[in-house]
């Protein structure tokens, strides 16, 4: 029995053909995966209720004005009011209002220049929530410590 030559060129035809197919994989993956990348997509919300009380502009925009009084000036009081508004907000204050919200000044200044405010930041639905701020005057201008009161 005679027998047959192997065949050499079977070999790389095999390789070939698992390059080609690993390659159409390769891409179809990578279209796949350009597209769902690409595509924007709608997210479904829950229907929008109105809100119980009607919304007014002077809540949204009084977070913005500092209040009166204090010792500080009004960049001070603009700062902290930046700091204050959100606290409140985050301990359950509906909206803060600025004009409403009252500062007294618990310690007066002392050598070091260190004095002691209390901020009761007044909100839309009639709460307060009150606020101790310590400044501490530096060469470099104001540094405040705010610690919220029971």
């Amino acid at each position: 029995m005679e027998e047959k030559p192997v065949n050499k060129n079977r070999t790389i035809l095999i390789v070939a053909a698992i390059v080609i197919v690993l390659g159409c994989c390769c891409l179809v993956i990578g279209v796949a995966g350009f597209y769902f990348y690409t595509t924007p997509y709608s997210v479904e919300s829950s229907p929008v209720t109105q809100p119980e009380e009607p919304f007014s502009p002077q809540l949204e925009t009084d977070m913005n004005e500092p209040p009166s009084g204090g010792l500080g000036n009004d960049i001070l009081r603009n700062d902290t009011w930046q700091t204050i508004a959100p606290a409140a907000s985050g301990l359950g204050c509906d909206q803060p209002i600025a004009k409403d919200t009252t500062i007294e000044v618990l310690q007066q200044p002392d050598t070091n220049g260190v004095w002691v405010e209390q901020w009761t930041v007044a909100c839309a639905s009639g709460a307060t929530y009150a606020f101790e701020v310590e400044y501490i005057l530096d060469n470099t201008g104001a540094t405040f410590n705010i610690k919220s009161l029971p």
